[in-house]
């Protein structure tokens, strides 16, 4: 073979081969774009992108989104690592095992528990990563305040109610109940990818939980 015919072959390979790395991305992000939102990031393993379209096989994949929403949790960091994806579709397929970090930063987390319309309105959020707490600022002032804890509960992550005062004095038992109630039906939502929360932290700078995933199926599809 000459120098010509080689160079040939070798540019014909490299073209084919990033045209199936293309593919393949185009693919998985279609999957994440559903899930997570538009802008995510897919990352595929090291290897022949040519060969794992061929055998319609990936070991390992990375998809990250740092605006995703995830149920009414809006603008957070998602980074969600999928392992043993088998394509079955055009725009479908299975992955084996899945697990993903979600980090909601206060402005994310002002946004799911306030309310622009309520007299007292969440005005400010602090994080307090020793005890593990979160405590939401009440109307102009800190005229009330909240202060959550974060657990995990038949997998998702919740927020619980640990106290809530108005002027420095207990809130009314039916605020307490409203706020309860308030959050209990924003944190309550089905993660994608068949997700389940498995453990959550509380940080300097929010609310940080992961989240892992047994085998379920992909779709691109609308």
């Amino acid at each position: 073979m000459t120098a010509v015919a080689l160079a040939v072959v070798l540019l014909a390979v490299g073209v084919t081969e990033l045209t199936a790395r293309a593919l393949l991305h185009s693919r998985v992000a279609a999957a994440a774009d559903r899930a997570l939102g538009k802008g995510s990031s897919v990352d595929v393993d090291d290897g022949s992108a040519l060969v794992d379209l061929l055998h319609r096989h990936l070991d390992s994949v990375t998809v990250a989104n740092d605006h995703a929403t995830l149920g009414r949790i809006p603008d957070v960091s998602v980074r969600v690592r999928l392992d043993d994806i088998r394509l079955t579709g055009e725009r479908s397929g299975t992955v084996a095992r899945t697990h993903a970090v979600v980090e909601i930063p206060a402005t994310s987390l002002q946004s799911m528990t306030g309310d622009r319309d309520s007299r007292l309105p969440v005005t400010a959020v602090h994080f307090d990563d020793e005890a593990d707490t979160v405590t939401l600022e009440l109307g102009q002032g800190g005229l009330g305040q909240v202060t959550l804890q974060p657990r995990v509960e038949e997998g998702r992550m919740v927020l619980h109610l640990d106290s809530a005062t108005i002027l420095g004095r207990a809130a009314p038992g039916r605020l307490v109940d409203r706020i309860q109630d308030g959050l209990a039906q924003r944190t309550d939502v089905a993660y994608p990818l068949g997700l389940k929360a498995t453990s959550v932290d509380v940080t300097t700078t929010g609310l940080s939980f992961g989240l892992d995933g047994a085998s379920t199926s992909l779709s691109g599809r609308a």
